[in-house]
């Protein structure tokens, strides 16, 4: 989704021409310290009042910025870009799905990469490690710790065995025996949480409990006393690390459920202005902005921190068509609308002084969408109007250079903090998504990728640019800005 070229993200701010005072820097860890925006504001306010609010500058910088792209190898900007001209052209993208829902649904050990090294060495190399963390622990350390070389905060690490459900309502399972389904799927989570540092996150798919726990949730029935014990062992598992979960969003027949279940996650551990749990809104849908008001209004009635991960929304090949948002236009509206009325407090059923407290995950591809949250970030900081420090992040192997850009804004925003600004001054933190397990258990997980990137194509050839100009500074020592 978003076609606009992502070079909005280049857009600064102005600075006051009469009056300057140190720039405060606060980091997502000192935010989290204060338990709620008030408290940092209250800070600096009055100075901040006294120089007056600083708004997103239309003028372009004086200098021209880094891309960021230098921080990834050769062999990641090759790959992008072989796999790019797959995406953006319907001939090979039509031939390259065919194989790759071949190699996911084959019961063939000849069609199984797991099994044949042949296949192995040409689908894990460059599909696999594009898009997912590793099929065992040495690899998986050896990903997350490139990562966070590169400057990302951490990883969100998702386990691979899921159920997916066809539009017949059908279940078709990854991986999972029946019997002990809610068992093999909490040690799989916990096994995931080995793999994870402190400050990481652990994704959670609720169908991965298996088709008894797939089948409450299409009923939307109350979940079984084994299903609560294993969240709760992972839960507790989690805060201990002092890691971060999410539920992910899934097909529609059983998000009300999903919603529920999570809703009751987030009142047992989402206490004392800590958020452990995150909930998952979907944009795309017509009832995402009146299902955020509805929690909102429960979490302050309740008292317990709500947490939101927004997304656009990744099963619309599946999810009812009367759901979802007639137009992309009105998609890309109401995932803006909502992240802006997050940021500023407004619009939601509450007035910004009483804006209750919230933690919120901003996952998305779209460079418009990251150039408007980011921007409206950093000027409501300087107002002493931000509700709300958002994290950011994009699936691994996904929009690249987007990341990259934010982890350069985040390097420049550090790297002017010794100088002369006004206001407070905030650096978001960004991860990167990933799924582990082997290369067939993660292939629906990599079909439903290229479902979602299809209809990005043009999105994709804003980023091939990115990658050939960053490929011929390499190779011809041209400049990458």
């Amino acid at each position: 989704m978003g076609s606009r070229s992502a070079s909005t993200l280049q857009q600064t701010l102005y600075r006051s021409p009469i009056i300057h005072i140190q720039r405060t820097i606060i980091t997502p860890s000192k935010w989290e310290r204060t338990y709620s925006t008030a408290s940092v504001i209250a800070h600096k306010g009055k100075e901040s009042n006294e120089c007056g609010a600083r708004h997103p500058s239309t003028e372009q910088p004086t200098t021209p910025q880094a891309s960021g792209l230098e921080r990834l190898p050769t062999w990641s900007l090759v790959r992008n870009l072989m796999l790019g001209s797959m995406f953006t052209s319907p001939l090979l993208f039509r031939v390259g799905f065919g194989m790759l829902d071949k190699i996911a649904n084959s019961k063939s050990s000849l069609l199984n990469p797991d099994s044949n090294p042949i296949l192995r060495a040409v689908v894990k190399p460059l599909i696999y490690d594009q898009f997912c963390a590793g099929t065992n622990q040495r690899e998986i350390f050896k990903t997350r710790d490139f990562i966070r070389g590169m400057g990302y905060a951490g990883v969100i690490l998702c386990y691979g065995k899921e159920i997916q459900i066809s539009k017949s309502n059908e279940l078709k399972s990854t991986g999972f025996a029946q019997n002990n389904e809610i068992q093999q799927w909490k040690e799989g989570n916990l096994e995931t949480l080995n793999m994870v540092g402190e400050g990481d996150w652990l994704g959670i798919k609720l169908t991965g409990a298996g088709t008894n726990v797939t089948n409450a949730l299409m009923k939307n029935e109350t979940p079984s006393a084994d299903f609560i014990a294993a969240m709760d062992a992972i839960c507790a598992r989690a805060a201990a690390q002092k890691c971060r979960l999410w539920i992910d969003a899934e097909q529609q027949v059983c998000q009300t459920a999903i919603d529920r279940w999570t809703i009751d996650l987030m009142r047992k551990w989402n206490t004392n202005g800590r958020a452990l749990v995150y909930n998952t809104l979907q944009a795309y849908l017509k009832a995402s902005r009146p299902k955020l008001q509805h929690q909102l209004a429960l979490a302050d009635r309740e008292g317990w921190t709500l947490a939101v991960k927004l997304v656009r929304g990744a099963y619309i090949a599946n999810d009812q068509r009367e759901k979802i948002h007639d137009t992309k236009p009105e998609t890309d509206a109401s995932y803006d609308g909502i992240v802006q009325d997050l940021l500023q407090g407004t619009n939601l059923g509450f007035d910004e002084a009483n804006f209750p407290r919230m933690q919120l995950f901003l996952a998305g591809h779209n460079p418009d969408s990251v150039a408007r949250a980011w921007t409206l970030t950093q000027s409501l900081s300087e107002q002493n109007r931000l509700k709300v420090l958002p994290d950011f992040g994009q699936l691994q192997g996904m929009a690249d250079e987007l990341g990259c850009k934010l982890l350069q804004r985040c390097d420049d925003v550090k790297s002017q903090s010794g100088g002369d600004g006004e206001g407070v001054v905030v650096v978001p933190k960004v991860y990167r998504c990933l799924t582990w397990g082997s290369i067939q258990e993660c292939m629906q997980y990599l079909l439903r990728r290229l479902v979602e990137n299809r209809g990005g194509a043009d999105r994709m050839r804003d980023g091939m640019a990115d990658y050939w100009a960053e490929l011929k500074r390499r190779t011809l020592g041209r400049s990458s800005v």
